[in-house]
C-alpha cells in the first residue's frame, strides 16, 4: 500500500500535467479561432470569442476582452500570454507544470527518470519566457505549440515507462478527473451560446463555432470518424457526453475513474462513497441519455456531474479519509 503523502503527490502529478495540456490546447484553439473570426459578423464573433474565453477561470484578462465591439489582436495576445507564462496565474501552463514538477521531486522513487527528465525539460523551456518579452501573436502561438509537444512527450514517457501499480491508478485517476471536469466545464460554458444558432450551412461562424468546441476538447477528428463532416448540436453534445471510448467524453472519463478507483488498495467509507457516485453517473450516462438531452436537463446534468466529481476528488486526493 502506498503512503498517503506519496499517493497524494502522484495523484496531483496526473492532475497538473493534464491541466497544463488542456489549458495549453485551449489557448491555442482560442487564439486561432479569434483570428479566424476577425472581420466576420463582428458582433456574433465577439460573443463567440467571449464565450470561449469564459471557458477558462477568470484571471483579470477578461476586462480587456468583454464589452469590445470587435476582436482586438492585443486582447488575444494578452489572453494567451496570461495562460501560458504568467506565474501569477494559478491556471497558467507554466504554473501547472511547475507544481507537477514539485510533486515529482517529493516522490522521485515512485516515478521513472524518463518522466522526471521530460517534465523538467518542458517546464524549463516554458519558464524561460517572460510575460513582457512576448510581443507578437505568432511568437506566442509558436511557444504554445512547442509546449504542447513537450507535454505530449512527457505523457508518452508516463505511458511507456511507469509500472501499472497502485501509484499508476492514482496518477491516472488525477488525469481522468481533471480531463472530465474540463470537458464538462467547456461544454457547460459554451453550450447556451451555441444553442442560439439555427443551422445554416451558409454561415461560416456556425461550423467554426462547433469545430472550436471539438478542437478545444481534442475531439474533432474522433467526431468526424463517428458522424462525418456534419455538425448538429444534438450530435456534438451526445458525442461529448455519452460516447463510451472517445478519450474526452464524460462517459469514457467516468468509466476510467471506476477502473482506477478499483486499482487502489483501501476500501474505507470515502472510497465506497466515491464508487457509488461514479456508479450512479455511469448508469445515468448509459441508460438516461434521452432524459439528459431533454431541454434544460442537459445543463442541470452537467452541474450534477461537476458536483459529483468534486466529491470523488475529495475522497481520492486525501487518502487518509478513504480508510
Amino acid at each position: 500500500m502506498l503512503l498517503s503523502r506519496v499517493a497524494n503527490s502522484i495523484y496531483w502529478i496526473g492532475r497538473y500535467i493534464e491541466r497544463a495540456e488542456n489549458v495549453n490546447r485551449h489557448v491555442l484553439v482560442s487564439s486561432e479561432f479569434a483570428v479566424e473570426l476577425e472581420g466576420i459578423f463582428e458582433e456574433i464573433a465577439v460573443r463567440e470569442w467571449e464565450s470561449l474565453v469564459s471557458s477558462l477561470p477568470r484571471t483579470g484578462t477578461e476586462a480587456a476582452i468583454h464589452g469590445q465591439s470587435e476582436i482586438q489582436p492585443e486582447s488575444i495576445l494578452r489572453y494567451m500570454v496570461s495562460f501560458l507564462v504568467d506565474r501569477e496565474n494559478p491556471y497558467a501552463v507554466v504554473t501547472s507544470l511547475g507544481k507537477a514538477r514539485e510533486n515529482a521531486r517529493t516522490v522521485a522513487e515512485s516515478i521513472t527518470v524518463e518522466v522526471t527528465t521530460n517534465l523538467n525539460e518542458a517546464h524549463r523551456r516554458l519558464s524561460s519566457h517572460r510575460t513582457n518579452s512576448i510581443k507578437d501573436l505568432g511568437v506566442a502561438q509558436d511557444i504554445g505549440w512547442r509546449t504542447h509537444n513537450s507535454i505530449l512527450t512527457t505523457l508518452g514517457a508516463i505511458e511507456h515507462t511507469l509500472t501499472r501499480d497502485e501509484g499508476w491508478s492514482y496518477m491516472k485517476m488525477g488525469e481522468a478527473i481533471e480531463r472530465t471536469q474540463r470537458s464538462v466545464l467547456v461544454l457547460r460554458t459554451r453550450l447556451p451560446n451555441l444553442l442560439r444558432w439555427q443551422e445554416n450551412t451558409e454561415d461560416p461562424l456556425y461550423y467554426a463555432s462547433w469545430r472550436s468546441v471539438l478542437r478545444t476538447l481534442a475531439s474533432l477528428e474522433n467526431y468526424r470518424q463517428e458522424n462525418g463532416p456534419r455538425f448538429t448540436p444534438d450530435q456534438v453534445v451526445r458525442f461529448l457526453l455519452f460516447h463510451p471510448t472517445t478519450p474526452r467524453s464524460v462517459y469514457c472519463g467516468v468509466r476510467r475513474m471506476i477502473g482506477y478507483l478499483n486499482g487502489m488498495a483501501d476500501s474505507g467509507t470515502a472510497a465506497k462513497d466515491a464508487r457509488r457516485r461514479l456508479g450512479r453517473l455511469a448508469a445515468r450516462l448509459e441508460y438516461e441519455q434521452d432524459d439528459i438531452m431533454a431541454g434544460e436537463s442537459t445543463l442541470t446534468f452537467m452541474d450534477d456531474v461537476l458536483a459529483e466529481l468534486y466529491h470523488v476528488h475529495e475522497a481520492v486526493s486525501n487518502p487518509t479519509k478513504r480508510r
